[in-house]
Order: structure tokens, then sequence, then C-alpha cells
């Protein structure tokens, strides 16, 4: 019954390692510049319906970014995608670190979607909340800086995967000589 999860777990796990971890994520100097304009757009987020500006954004970008990650499989000729899969003695060749790229890519605008659409979701009051009545400010502001830092990080990783597309054309240019 659980075969399923253990395969999810795996291919997770493989994606994680060859885009480089925690490390490479705490790292990334477009997720310091996602958190340096969430700084910048507090105005924004820390009001109700940031969330619409999300959902408007993300799904065609989502849409494009699956587009380009097709037409990446399929770019260059068969030799050329034979060199960039080789073992080069990197922990990660360049094929799968771009794939891993895309992968981080598409999982930061998904869950900047799913992020959205439970802030949309959840934008109510009801009376059972009162327990809580002290901390719903505060949880408010974590949950809606958090949504939409994802969203501005989803914003910024398109320069990643860009330059990411950028250095493989660049390979391919050299290859070709």
């Amino acid at each position: 019954m659980f075969k399923q999860y253990k395969g999810v777990a795996s291919i997770f796990k493989t994606y994680w390692a060859a885009y480089g971890g925690l490390g490479a994520l705490l790292c990334s100097p477009y997720l310091h510049a996602a958190l340096l304009l969430l700084a910048l757009t507090t105005p924004t987020w820390s009001t109700p319906q940031w969330w619409d500006q999300s959902l408007t954004v993300l799904p065609n970008l989502l849409g494009f970014t699956l587009g380009g990650f097709a037409i990446f499989i399929g770019f260059g000729d068969e030799k050329f995608r034979a060199l960039l899969a080789e073992d080069d003695g990197e922990p990660v060749n360049a094929y799968v670190a771009l794939c891993s790229t895309f992968v981080h890519f598409i999982l930061v605008q998904l869950a900047a979607l799913v992020a959205a659409v439970l802030a949309k979701a959840w934008w109510f009051y009801a009376p059972w909340m009162g327990i809580f009545e002290h901390a719903l400010p505060v949880l408010t502001a974590i949950g809606w800086a958090v949504g939409y830092g994802l969203f501005l990080y989803a914003l910024t990783s398109v320069l990643a995967a860009t330059m990411h597309i950028f250095r493989i054309a660049s390979m391919y240019a050299e290859f070709q000589k």
C-alpha cells in the first residue's frame, strides 16, 4: 500500500540532493532577492487580498515553466544530451543539475500557489477562533509573509532557471565548435 509513497520520497530525495539541499537554498542569491523584495512589499502582503496577485500570475508562470522544461528536454542533439549526462566526477551531472533547477522552480511555484489558495480559503472569522484572538494577528502576518515570500521567490527563480538555461546554451555553443 505504501510502495508509492516510498517512490515519491525517493525521487524527492534525489531532486533535493541534485539541487544542493538546504545549503544551496539558504545561499541562493535568488532567495535573498525574494526576501529583500518581501521587506520592500510589506504594504502589499500585510493586507487582505494579496493572494489575488499570486492566483493571477502563478498559473500562467507554471504553464510557461512546464512548457520550457519540455522544450529543454528535447534541446540539442543526442550527442550533446549524452555529453550533458556524462559522469564528469562531479556529484551531479549538468543534465540532472538543470533538471533539478526546473523541478525546484516548479515546486516553488506550486508551493506559492497552494499558499495563496489556502490564504484565500482561510480568510474568515468564526466564533471558535476567539480563543486565538491575541495570536491571530501574529499568525496571520507570519502566514501572509510566508505565502507572499514564496510568490516572490517563484518570481526571482525565473532568473535562476533562465541563467541555468543560458549556461547550457553556452555549453552547446562550445560543443558545436
